[in-house]
């Protein structure tokens, strides 16, 4: 980026600096509202110098130098909230306007008086933005400096299903994944002892650099080649956490599949199309990218029918957690584990993640150690984890009790009451299927919306096309209005002056070979002037006077048609009719000759017209040419 020393902007001229400036947008901690200005090929409509002048230090504001970092910068941004095509958009702070467009407002501009009233209305729109602004604290505490300092930690340990614990300089804090990954394992994104850097707030790590971004997964995702994804689900797979497409799989949700990426799409999971392949060879597969900046790629294919996430090797000779453990779940309680042997007395950790039970039924994963001092730490939470799980399933299973009891006492008398079956297996089926169903609707419910938006807004966008396109034509048909008038206005230029001016020689023989030479000077192409030079020629003593003398023929086009002759054109011109000269009108007369001036030739000047002027001229057989006479149709003399 780079900052006019004139004025308080910065030009965004590269798409690291698009994909930064996007990133600052969408950070939560950005405490003053920002101008995003946009160009087209011929520069920015708005003047980004006025603009600055006018918010002043109300703003801050940015000019996309290109189209290309335009694009850039779109594919980083949430939906519906870039700009381009030289129009210009005002971001509140906070991240409400993520969700609500109609917080960052866009203004257009298609001329000169247009883009000034567009400075005063971004003007507007800044001072409205205060509602936008993040809460005032009226705390005691000391408040923090306006920028986020940003600190380096390393990943101590990780808590399924989302989150990370790292250490910092002086303390710990957590990451959230699942913003981040939503749906991905923290297994899969990073590894014990890595080194990240990030902002601190609230005991919440924001992670500024270290992991590679969406928009660089979408170019690693290039059209053509074979890609391992992640699935999610039966209607979704992850080409990147965070980059989520549309593929329908029977593979079951967490495995690794191969697909072919047939159309690369946009950052948001739009737009991509991919097909299935089966049995791919391992070295047709292009590694996926790594999460983490300078990692292993942060899921791997192989042959096996499903893959899950591998769990991080122990390091330090820790003793890795018994398989055995699995058996200690009574059959009784399929929905979640018990706390291990002699830990009944150990309290529920509040700290400590517990996972939904109601429609699926998830076992705690063991979470990885970094070194013996951590092994303590990581066996506490899995206890307090089981013992939550336990504590969560006793609570289901008299809730379940209590509801077969209500449907037992609101039955008729008359009607016999149906006994559930072992452990209320019937029941809890039934609940399984409600609670599928329920989500499907709320799927298609939200894909029902997503499509009436992405209608609306193709929409808005063929409207702005075909205004445009009406712009364009309008503009056309303007400038034809124009050159055509140009051309009249050139045609009587021309004619004027050669109404006015005289002979510029005072012998006619010399006028008119300064005539033949400007006709041939500029119907010549220069290209053309060597290959099409004129021949040599004269005038017999009647041809000047025939000139004069003729009516019906403008001078200009004997002019132009003794041009045709002398360079050959008028041979191959059909309208010409040039034809040797016989010495009656029947056909067995013979050719005119001469002893001196060789063959006599007959060139039409007009044809289909009463009395069509003709011109005669002799050739002998050097090529020479003498101009004889101009008359009418049936004058047969020369």
């Amino acid at each position: 980026m780079t900052t006019a020393a004139s004025a308080t902007y910065t030009t965004v001229d590269s798409r690291r600096d698009a994909i930064d400036l996007a990133a600052l947008m969408c950070h939560p901690e950005r405490d003053k509202p920002v101008v995003v200005i946009s160009s087209t090929k011929e520069g920015t409509r708005l003047d980004p110098a006025a603009v600055a002048k006018r918010l002043g230090d109300k703003a801050a504001v940015y000019v996309l130098a290109t189209p290309a970092v335009a694009y850039s910068f779109d594919e980083a941004m949430p939906d519906d909230t870039s700009v381009y095509n030289g129009a210009a958009r005002s971001y509140p702070t906070g991240t409400a306007w993520q969700k609500n467009q109609r917080a960052s407002v866009l203004r257009l501009a298609y001329s000169d008086s247009e883009a000034r009233d567009a400075v005063d209305l971004l003007a507007q729109d800044v001072d409205k933005m205060d509602p936008y602004a993040p809460p005032v604290t009226t705390s005691s505490t000391p408040a923090r400096s306006k920028e986020p300092e940003i600190v380096g930690c390393e990943v101590s340990m990780l808590l399924p299903p989302d989150g990370v614990l790292v250490k910092l300089a002086d303390g710990m804090a957590r990451i959230d994944t699942s913003p981040l990954a939503p749906g991905i394992e923290p297994e899969r994104l990073f590894t014990s002892g890595q080194k990240l850097t990030g902002t601190v707030r609230d005991g919440l790590l924001t992670i500024t650099s270290g992991i590679h971004t969406v928009a660089e997964a979408v170019a690693h995702a290039r059209a053509g080649i074979t890609h391992p994804a992640l699935v999610l689900n039966e209607k979704r797979i992850a080409l990147f956490p965070g980059l989520v497409v549309r593929h329908a799989s029977l593979t079951e949700p967490g495995s690794v599949i191969a697909v072919r990426i047939e159309l690369s799409g946009r950052a948001d999971g739009k737009a991509w199309k991919v097909s299935a392949v089966e049995n791919p060879e391992p070295e047709e597969i292009v590694p996926a990218l790594p999460f983490t900046i300078g990692g292993e790629p942060w899921i791997v294919w192989s042959p096996l029918a499903a893959q899950v996430p591998v769990e991080a090797a122990v390091e330090d000779g820790a003793v890795p957690a018994e398989p055995e453990e699995a058996s200690l779940v009574p059959a009784a309680v399929p929905e979640a584990e018990v706390p291990l042997p002699g830990d009944e007395a150990l309290p529920a950790q509040e700290a400590a993640p517990v996972p939904a039970v109601e429609d699926e039924e998830p076992q705690a994963p063991a979470p990885r150690t970094a070194g013996h001092t951590e092994v303590a730490a990581a066996l506490e939470l899995l206890r307090s984890t089981l013992y939550a799980l336990d504590e969560d399933n006793q609570r289901l299973a008299a809730d379940a009790e209590a509801l077969r009891q209500e449907v037992a006492a609101n039955q008729k008398p008359s009607g016999p009451v149906p006994t559930p079956g072992a452990g209320g297996a019937a029941l809890e089926l039934a609940q399984r299927q409600v609670a599928l169903l329920t989500r499907e609707r709320i799927e298609m419910a939200g894909e029902l919306t997503r499509a009436l938006s992405e209608a609306d807004d193709l929409a808005a966008e063929n409207a702005a096309q075909v205004h445009l396109i009406e712009r364009l034509r309008e503009s056309i048909r303007t400038e034809q209005t124009r050159a055509a008038r140009a051309r009249q206005l050139s045609r009587e230029i021309t004619a004027a002056a050669a109404a006015n001016t005289g002979p510029l020689f005072g012998d006619p023989a010399a006028q008119f070979r300064h005539e033949i030479y400007l006709e041939w000077a500029n119907r010549i192409p220069a290209a053309s002037k060597a290959d099409m030079p004129l021949a040599e020629y004269g005038f017999v003593d009647r041809f000047l006077a025939s000139v004069e003398k003729i009516q019906g023929v403008d001078r200009s086009k004997i002019v132009a048609v003794a041009v045709e002759v002398l360079t050959g054109i008028a041979e191959t011109m059909p309208g010409r009719d040039m034809h040797r000269l016989r010495s009656g009108p029947k056909a067995g007369t013979v050719f005119v000759e001469h002893a001196e001036y060789g063959t006599a030739w007959r060139v039409a000047l007009q044809i289909g017209a009463a009395s069509a002027r003709r011109l005669h001229f002799w050739r002998g057989i050097d090529g020479r040419v003498m101009f004889a006479t101009v008359g009418v149709h049936d004058d047969m003399g020369i």
